[in-house]
């Protein structure tokens, strides 16, 4: 019996590839013990259900025709002005006062700032992980200082900080992914509101949250198929691991540690490693987790390849109430787009691109730089499209995001395209064609 999908995050079970033969009955019980139900692939499961199948691909490829309009409904209703949600549905700390922070500056703009930034968190997690692992002191004060910097940038300009830990996809080290879920986080409170003091600890929460990983066995969080159940375990002790190790040389913030310690938990209480459910579950451990688990779809992994942001949102959509509180995944729907800066996208005329900027106004049309033509030949020189000003194809339809693609998708880069020094340098935002 071939699982194709889960009712919940697959990263949440033993079976960390994503796509499993179950082969046994002891499988069969594992899956039991995570899972109320699940999707099986009758193509990849029995040669006798090839007849099946056959009809059931007619029925696969209508819902393929209906993908484009299920993805406008899902940023229909990010991009549009929908009311604020209020604390009781967030379940927002009492006291805690939201504020309005001032309109973005131009990408171009904010780049260099966020790419100096981005370099700092990189190194100072890379030495902060170096010393964890060699259990020698650490300095908490230069982690606050790299969230700081962080906030600082995601307050004046989020797309940039964005744009440059998509850029940056292709590594694939715990730092990297720990500065990758620190700024979804931040991106997230600074959407809803939060102080920037707040943000400052989102941005530490996200930072630090899976050191504890860099204490496990390489082999066995890069293992493909099934864990076993004392395999699955050790991997849940990450948690717990990473506190008492920054436990012995700093002194965390309350609600960072409670970020860290509840971001595997689930709303349902199936996650790890206290079984919280519901309200029991901190703001910063259910804010943690929604952007923990996009930053893990989005990017290859050794045992499961990237998928599309878009469809990661639309994935996690389905583990609401389950996995992920709605009210929150909707925020940070609105807060990072349904096509996030970074993104590889195909338009409607079959060009393929990647968004460069939000449409504060209307966020299905943002700027895109066109990498590729129809026939997904690389453009020697890629330029620059305004979805917002309605450029239309060669019928005089109007160009839009016709799906997202997963990084990587046709072989494109992006950072292939863009002078990074340049941006350091402060100069415009160009092609390096």
């Amino acid at each position: 019996m071939y699982v194709a999908e889960l009712d919940r995050p697959w990263l949440d079970t033993p079976f960390l590839l994503e796509g499993v033969l179950l082969r046994n009955q002891a499988e069969l019980a594992t899956l039991r013990r995570y899972c109320q139900w699940v999707y099986v692939d009758l193509w990849y499961s029995t040669e006798e259900a090839a007849d099946a199948i056959r009809a059931a691909a007619a029925a696969a490829m209508h819902q393929e025709d209906h993908k484009r309009e299920a993805a406008r409904d899902v940023g229909a209703s990010a991009s549009s002005a929908a009311p604020a949600l209020s604390a009781l549905e967030l379940d927002l700390p009492a006291g805690l006062r939201l504020q309005s922070y001032a309109e973005p500056a131009p990408i171009e703009a904010a780049l260099p700032r966020a790419n100096q930034s981005w370099s700092r968190g990189a190194d100072t997690l890379r030495t902060l992980m170096d010393d964890l692992r060699d259990d020698t002191h650490s300095e908490l004060r230069d982690v606050d200082q790299v969230a700081d910097d962080l906030v600082a940038s995601m307050i004046e300009t989020p797309d940039a900080m964005l744009w440059v830990a998509r850029l940056r996809n292709e590594d694939q080290g715990a730092y990297q992914h720990c500065l990758k879920v620190a700024i979804y986080l931040v991106a997230l409170g600074r959407h809803m509101g939060f102080p920037r003091d707040d943000l400052v600890r989102l941005g530490l929460t996200g930072m630090l949250a899976d050191v504890g990983k860099i204490q496990l066995p390489r082999a066995l969080l890069e293992k493909p198929g099934m864990l076993t159940p004392g395999e699955h375990d050790v991997v849940k002790k990450h948690v717990q691991l990473g506190i008492d190790a920054l436990r012995k040389s700093m002194t965390l913030d309350p609600s960072v540690e409670q970020g860290i310690l509840q971001h595997h938990e689930r709303i349902d209480g199936s996650g790890y490693p206290q079984g919280l459910q519901g309200k029991e579950i901190g703001i910063y451990g259910r804010m943690t987790a929604i952007a923990d688990c996009f930053a893990a779809l989005i990017t290859n992994r050794p045992y499961a390849k990237a998928v599309a942001p878009q469809e990661a949102l639309m994935l996690m959509s389905k583990w609401c109430g389950t996995s992920f509180h709605e009210a929150l995944l909707e925020q940070f729907v609105q807060a990072i787009g349904v096509f996030p800066v970074g993104s590889l996208v195909e338009l409607s005329n079959d060009e393929i691109a990647v968004v460069l900027a939000h449409n504060r106004v209307r966020r299905l049309e943002p700027r895109v730089l066109v990498l590729a033509g129809p026939d997904r030949r690389q453009l020697d020189t890629p330029f620059e499209r305004d979805l917002l000003i309605g450029p239309v194809d060669s019928a005089g339809n109007p160009i839009r995001i016709a799906r997202g693609l997963p990084a990587g998708a046709h072989g494109l880069k992006p950072r292939d395209y863009y002078a990074e020094d340049a941006a350091q340098r402060d100069e415009p935002l160009v092609a390096a064609g």
